[in-house]
Formats: C-alpha cells, sequence, structure tokens
C-alpha cells in the first residue's frame, strides 16, 4: 500500500472513534436534549480530510526577466469643433481723426530755387525771306533753308523758259505745264474769252498754241525775275521788285504761278 493511503485510512480511523465518543456521553447524562424542529434535519456530512501535499522537491527556475510593461495607446481624441464666434452688432464708430502731418522746420528745408528760362533766341532772317513768307496762309512754316532751295529751284525753271520762248518751243512748254493748266486752255470757250480781252484788235485765239504765241510769250519776254512769295508751302509767286531811286521797294509785278507737284515745280497758268 502506498504511503497516501495508508494517510487517508489513518483520518477515517480516527473520525469514527471521534462520533462514537461524543454518542456515549451523551447518553450518560441526565440533561434532556434539545429538541430540534420537527423539519427533516439535514445530516452534517463531515469534510473530506485534504490529503497532505506531497512535498516535491524545488525546481530551480530560470530567472525570467520582468515583462516590459506596454505603455498605453494614445487614446484617440475626437476633434472638437471650434465655436463659431457670434456675430456682434456693427456699431458706427466716428473714423479716427488723421495725425496733423508736422510741417516740416523752414530752417531744415532748403528751398529749391526756380529755374531760371533762358530767353528763346530769336532766329535772324534775312528781309527777303521776310518779304517772301509775308503772304504765306497759316504763318510761315517754311524754314530759310527750305526757302533759299525753292527760290534756286523755281530761277532755274524761269531762266530755261527764257530759252523755250526765245525759240517759240510750243511743245517744251506743255512740259513745264500742269495738267490742269493744259486741261483749262484745251476749251474753247476759256480761248474765245481771252480774245475779247486782248488789246490787239483782230487777233483769235482758237488753240493752246494761239496762247503761248500771242499771250504767254508777250507778256513775260525780256522781264526779269527777282525773288518768289509763298502763298503756301507748294504754292509760289515769281515776281520782279520794284524799287524807287533810293532803293525803296514799291512792289511786285507778278510773272509766274509755280506749283510744287510730286516733289517738282511746275508752271500754272491763271484763269479767267
Amino acid at each position: 500500500m502506498s504511503k497516501r493511503n495508508i494517510v487517508k485510512c489513518m483520518v477515517a480511523a480516527g473520525a469514527s472513534l471521534f462520533v462514537s465518543g461524543c454518542v456515549s456521553t451523551c447518553a450518560s447524562t441526565d440533561t434532556p436534549l434539545p429538541k430540534e424542529p420537527e423539519q427533516a434535519q439535514t445530516q452534517v456530512q463531515p469534510s473530506p480530510v485534504q490529503p497532505e501535499p506531497v512535498k516535491q522537491e524545488p525546481v530551480q527556475q530560470a530567472k525570467q526577466e520582468p515583462a516590459k510593461k506596454e505603455s498605453p495607446a494614445p487614446a484617440k481624441t475626437e476633434p472638437k469643433e471650434e465655436a463659431k464666434p457670434k456675430a456682434e452688432p456693427v456699431v458706427w464708430k466716428d473714423p479716427a481723426p488723421e495725425p496733423k502731418k508736422e510741417e516740416p522746420k523752414k530752417e531744415e528745408v532748403a528751398k529749391a530755387e526756380p529755374k531760371k528760362e533762358e530767353p528763346k533766341k530769336e532766329v535772324q532772317h534775312s528781309e527777303e525771306y521776310n518779304r517772301s513768307v509775308q503772304q504765306m496762309q497759316g504763318g510761315a512754316n517754311i524754314s530759310e533753308e527750305t526757302f533759299n532751295e525753292d527760290k534756286r529751284e523755281v530761277l532755274a525753271i524761269i531762266e530755261s523758259l527764257d530759252e523755250v520762248m526765245q525759240k517759240n518751243d510750243y511743245k517744251t512748254w506743255l512740259t513745264y505745264l500742269d495738267d490742269e493748266s493744259i486741261k483749262y486752255w484745251s476749251q474753247r470757250a476759256n480761248l474765245q474769252k481771252v480774245s475779247k480781252r486782248l488789246p490787239i484788235k483782230g487777233v483769235q485765239i482758237n488753240t493752246t498754241e494761239d496762247y503761248f504765241k500771242y499771250i504767254f510769250i508777250p507778256s513775260r519776254s525780256g522781264h526779269k525775275v527777282d525773288e518768289i512769295r509763298y502763298l503756301t508751302e507748294t504754292s509760289v509767286k515769281a515776281v520782279q521788285v520794284k524799287k524807287d531811286e533810293d532803293g525803296k521797294i514799291l512792289g511786285d509785278t507778278v510773272y509766274y504761278n509755280l506749283r510744287k507737284i510730286n516733289g517738282q515745280w511746275k508752271l500754272h497758268l491763271p484763269t479767267l
């Protein structure tokens, strides 16, 4: 029999002896036992005897490292709704007065001296230039340099016309005329009108060539042109200046009218 079963038998024998002793003692005494209530008595069962634990040799356990405490995960915080600012009632406030600008001290600010405008130098023109632009419409817009160039070209044309008139060269004369003059003096009605105004009676002007022979040449041949007079920038008169014995200018005699067309001076015949 094992050691564990022997212990169990000893415990059971002791319990039975203890019960029998108690019964005999109670029977010998005169004291009546108290009556228990009529209810059914519950049998008290003896508590089982627990066996003694078997001693076991302690087993050397390996030292275990203390478990690392895990840091608790941060609790999720729900985003809080920002409190919307309450609309405050608009209260009218008078605008704050602008700060007064401090005027600089007179001693600190140096006054800028006004620039003295230099007087414009008046361009000195020749007396002939002044006479030439005096009748110009809209004021003189011709420089003296342009005046000298125009005068040179006009006098050169008139000198060539003198040779044409001496040779009685009608075809060459036509090349000096502008289109307007050729068209006007090609009309028979205009030629008949001028015939009636001739000082010489009996001369009839029927063609442009008759105009050249009987009107143009006699009225201009032998006369010298001295200066030009501007009517516009593109229209001039070629004149002979009349002077007295002292050299004082009395007036002008007009012999030619010229117009600048496409940069070239052309002879323009007067109309009725």
